[in-house]
């Protein structure tokens, strides 16, 4: 890399459909609150307010995002600094519609604002549950 700076790519998966190989970092989100057995929300995804903030405006999810976004960063930083290139960061919850989505893009709205290059990538949200 030509500076220190971390490049992080962020991904949401499901649980059922296979674990990620190529993350230096997975979390699971499962014991998070489920919007999939609610029935308004079931048909929305993580990139719908309204399942975004089920999913984050609780104090499990509002606390798990505040854990998660510094460990990312300082993690991505040692990653960079040992220029090892981009720090992927994989966050799974059963389907890998809700849970994982709406962090994901939580977090890298975090991550943008402190000014670092973010790519969300969503692996299993066009499969059909």
């Amino acid at each position: 890399m030509e500076n220190d700076q971390p490049s992080i790519r962020l991904y949401s998966f499901g649980y059922k459909y296979g674990m990620p190989l190529d993350a230096q970092m997975i979390f699971d989100l499962r014991a998070l609150p489920n919007p999939f057995w609610v029935a308004d929300l079931r048909p929305g995804s993580g990139l719908d307010p309204a399942v975004a903030a089920y999913v984050l405006d609780n104090p499990s999810g509002t606390k798990m995002l505040e854990l998660l976004v510094p460990l990312i960063h300082f993690s991505a930083v040692l990653w960079a600094e040992a220029d090892k290139g981009h720090f992927t960061v994989a966050l799974g919850c059963t389907g890998g519609h809700h849970r994982s989505v709406a962090m994901v893009m939580a977090i890298a709205q975090r991550l943008r604002e402190l000014g670092l290059d973010v790519t969300a990538r969503h692996r299993d949200l066009a499969r059909e549950e």
